[in-house]
């Protein structure tokens, strides 16, 4: 190193004094330098030798002149460039402060509003300078400088310098232009010509490793953009992604599409989209987003097979839109996939004739919460019902009447909520009568059976027994009907009040202070 740093020294005497080198990348060497005549820091970038070798002189000077004259605060510019020697070098200002791989490297975490920050300012000097007619073709951390608290494209212009200067002779040399884990699948690819959409592609792996810590390391399938969702990120990035606003995933799938014409038009899209995205409030309350994600999660369960049907990355896709977390939305889809089955604790006819539900919850929900309580009651049931108050801190409703419903069953409910010690427990009950079918095809069915067997045996005639055979035939038949719908209506009753369970679980969530959903033993118990 130290002849290296003599040798420049030597070839650059007069004009600047190098320090001593500061980075080394895949086409250059970056010296930290005194320009001589104005007295001020610089760096001195000094092409490798075998990639100075590779391209016209010439030609890589001539097109370096096109990016000195850039002039827009976020880009870092160029003042001086040159071939002394054999040394084929380019001038720019020496920026003290750290690059974004320095705060990448760093011991904190970039924040979301820094790493959007440093994003509008990037995917503005490049739509400038897409503008003019260049695209960077190497953005990456290493690339973008910090000064003065602000971003600063470093290097623009010099990637298309050496791929013009280079053409067909730097193509065989296999000399890699841009950085593998940021050039678009179009750059990697070999392509040249390139245009403002590879550079949306770089800054958004970019964006993604502020976010993750780590480059994308993979490229974005047709899946991806399907749902989009990094369907294929190694699960510590899907971890950190989760905790982004679902919206501005979406975001980063398009801005890495494989395909650039599906990407963002221009960076200034790009980020505009990101700070929407960042910003962008809930359509709706918490309650009604659960409600939202639970018609589409049943919309799923319900129509697994249809052309069309929902997806879990659909519908996390849809709890984006409303300000779910995908996490969030894969632990309410998993627990409506796990269907109400009838409880192990059976009754007589194969099925509970007692339905018994209950949740508590952290918060106490206010007094003046019950009403809005009642209305999801009322909605589900369809009943005004009777309501009981205790000391006026619990509320519970009961059905008017052992009434008859339309499966020929009669059935009680009572709920019961109850605020206390900062906690909100919900109860559910409801006890099913004996269907009729079950009792005729019980008593009738089974006394003409035993009717039938009597004579039988007592006349010792076949007709009798044949017709003991009939009767307890349609027993058989009746007793086997009934029972099959008295266990459809049981398992029909549970998802409606686990529906109800969940809707005043939701509205306890967002009205009582600091809720957060605790779950005491199973929901669904049963009495035979």
């Amino acid at each position: 190193m130290t002849n290296q740093l003599e040798m420049l020294r030597e070839a650059l005497r007069g004009r600047y004094d190098p320090v001593r080198e500061v980075g080394r990348g895949g086409m250059a060497t970056v010296y930290l330098a005194q320009d001589v005549k104005h007295n001020r820091p610089v760096a001195v970038k000094v092409l490798r030798p075998e990639l100075a070798a590779s391209i016209a002189v010439s030609r890589f000077l001539k097109e370096i002149e096109i990016a000195a004259q850039l002039n827009h605060p976020h880009i870092l510019p160029l003042l001086d460039s040159g071939d002394v020697n054999g040394v084929l070098h380019f001038v720019m200002p020496f920026v003290k402060g750290p690059s974004v791989r320095g705060l990448l490297d760093g011991e904190q975490p970039i924040t979301l509003a820094t790493a959007l920050a440093i994003t509008k300012e990037v995917a503005d000097a490049l739509s400038y300078a897409h503008r003019k007619g260049l695209v960077h073709r190497d953005i990456k951390p290493e690339n973008i400088l910090l000064s003065e608290g602000h971003a600063v494209v470093a290097d623009f212009g010099i990637a298309k310098a050496i791929s013009t200067a280079g053409g067909d002779k730097l193509t065989r040399t296999g000399f890699p232009i841009g950085t593998v884990g940021y050039m678009s699948p179009e750059q990697a690819a070999g392509r040249t010509d390139l245009d403002e959409r590879t550079d949306v592609y770089s800054l958004a792996s970019v964006f993604y490793e502020m976010m993750v810590g780590e480059a994308p390391g993979m490229w974005v399938t047709d899946a991806a953009m399907k749902y989009q969702r990094f369907v294929d990120a190694l699960p510590a990035h899907r971890e950190r992604l989760d905790r982004l606003p679902g919206a501005v995933e979406q975001v980063l799938v398009q801005a890495m599409s494989m395909h650039g014409e599906e990407r963002h038009a221009t960076p200034n899209d790009f980020a505009a989209a990101l700070e929407q995205a960042v910003q962008r409030k809930p359509a709706y309350d918490e309650a009604q987003a659960r409600a939202v994600i639970r018609y589409a999660a049943e919309q799923q369960l319900d129509h697994p097979t249809e052309e069309g049907a929902l997806s879990l990355a659909a519908i996390q896709r849809i709890g984006a839109e409303v300000g779910l977390s995908p996490d969030r939305v894969r632990d309410a889809v998993q627990a409506l996939a796990r269907p109400p089955a009838i409880p192990a604790r059976r009754g007589i006819f194969g099925a509970p004739s007692k339905i018994d539900m209950e949740r508590t919850l952290d918060g106490e929900l206010p007094v003046e919460g019950f009403e809005a309580l009642l209305e999801e009651v009322r909605a589900v049931t369809g009943e005004v019902g009777r309501i009981n108050e205790t000391l006026g801190r619990s509320l519970s409703w009961n059905s008017l009447s052992f009434q008859n419903s339309l499966e020929g069953t009669g059935r009680l409910i009572h709920v019961m909520v109850k605020p206390k010690d900062g906690k909100t427990r919900i109860r559910i009950t409801e006890s099913a009568g004996v269907h009729p079918l079950l009792f005729l095809g019980t008593v009738i069915g089974g006394g003409a059976l035993g009717v039938g067997i009597f004579l039988a045996v007592m006349n010792d005639g076949a007709p009798f027994l044949l017709t003991a055979a009939i009767y307890g035939a349609t027993w058989g038949a009746l007793f086997g009907g009934a029972r099959a719908s008295f266990r459809g209506f049981i398992r029909r009753r549970v998802r409606i009040l686990s529906g109800l369970l969940d809707r005043l679980s939701n509205h306890v969530t967002a009205t009582a202070p600091h809720s957060a959903v605790t779950v005491t033993g199973s929901d669904t118990e049963a009495g035979g």
